[in-house]
């Protein structure tokens, strides 16, 4: 399916060679949420492999959909571990969804907040 991509972002948290990159797509899905948000589509991907994909983010009516602060507020779910929330949360994760918050989330949420800065 093609899209269109509004923004791409790479996330190296590890020094080259020890840990992968991660890579974002976002794109606008031309949807709007009942509040009037702009529903965007997402993919993020590591080694080849798609780790979360979907088209339901609601981005901030204060920020634009390519924003920085659109991507931060997107990655701050993304990268959430057991402990940050709700058990409930985590329920529909895959054996790989798991495993990325085990052993990358938390490396990943720091590059992010490098970059962007806190949500």
């Amino acid at each position: 399916m093609k899209h269109d991509i509004v923004r791409r972002c790479v996330f190296r948290p590890y020094r080259r060679g020890f840990g992968p990159a991660f890579y974002l797509t976002v794109w606008d899905t031309y949807r709007r949420c009942v509040t009037g948000q702009s529903l965007l589509g997402y993919r993020l991907r590591a080694e080849g492999k798609t780790l979360f994909e979907g088209e339901d983010l609601g981005c901030s009516p204060m920020h634009a959909i390519d924003s920085d602060e659109c991507m931060a507020s997107l990655m701050s779910f993304l990268t959430l571990q057991p402990g940050d929330t709700d058990p409930d949360y985590f329920a529909d994760y895959t054996p790989a969804q798991l495993e990325f918050c085990d052993q990358h989330a938390e490396a990943l949420s720091a590059e992010v907040n490098s970059r962007f800065g806190e949500v």
